[in-house]
């Protein structure tokens, strides 16, 4: 079974789960990035999901038990991921497994990824959750390339805000990610003053700065 943690510095979530659900999530992760036509580069961000939960199973991240009783209890893997980058994989894998075979293991797992991101979501900002999903749902639909040339410019705009801000921010990001934006960026429309500029988002190859979860 999988489940969330929020973080201090509300930079992300932390995914957990039991060693044989974040198996599963993995090998699910990879099916569908293989198989799906709609993920044009095999190796790329989404992929780094499945990276990120075999860490986790793996021991490398963070460790944990779950339940009160002796024999209750079971060993449970965590791992942090950044909310833009969790919110566009996991959207990313809604839109490309409309292009693959799957069964109804592969949708029970999607559906428990989906509802316990959204769940974080709703418990981190209650007030803002309903709109954070709706623009994440969005940013799905538009391509695959056009979701990875713009998520590194996104990142680094959200780490870079205070702590107190990102939360609030963060609809306002991943309304970003729609190819719309970047047309009417683009053009001389005026955008309105609770939009973020364009020239807020800057493009590098280096890596992401430090920060706090």
């Amino acid at each position: 079974m999988l489940e969330y943690r929020l973080t201090p510095n509300h930079a992300g979530v932390a995914l957990w789960g039991d060693f044989a659900a974040l198996e599963r999530l993995h090998g699910f992760i990879h099916y569908v990035v293989q198989e799906s036509v709609y993920i044009e580069d095999k190796e790329g961000f989404v992929l780094g999901l499945a990276y990120d939960v075999r860490k986790a199973y793996s021991g490398q991240r963070s460790v944990d038990h779950r339940g009160d009783t002796k024999d209750d209890r079971c060993r449970i893997y965590g791992v942090e991921v950044l909310w833009p980058v969790l919110l566009t994989q996991v959207g990313v894998l809604r839109q490309a497994m409309a292009f693959v075979p799957t069964n109804k293991l592969d949708q029970a797992i999607m559906f428990e990824l989906e509802h316990v991101v959204e769940s974080a979501v709703r418990a981190a900002t209650p007030v803002l959750a309903d709109e954070v999903i709706h623009r994440t749902r969005s940013a799905s639909n538009a391509t695959y390339v056009h979701l990875e040339s713009v998520l590194d410019s996104r990142c680094r705009y959200f780490i870079a805000l205070p702590p107190k801000q990102r939360l609030k921010m963060l609809p306002k990001v991943m309304a970003t990610f729609d190819p719309m934006y970047g047309y009417l960026a683009k053009s001389d429309v005026t955008m309105r003053p609770d939009v973020i500029p364009p020239t807020a988002f800057i493009d590098s190859d280096e890596d992401w700065p430090d920060f706090e979860w």
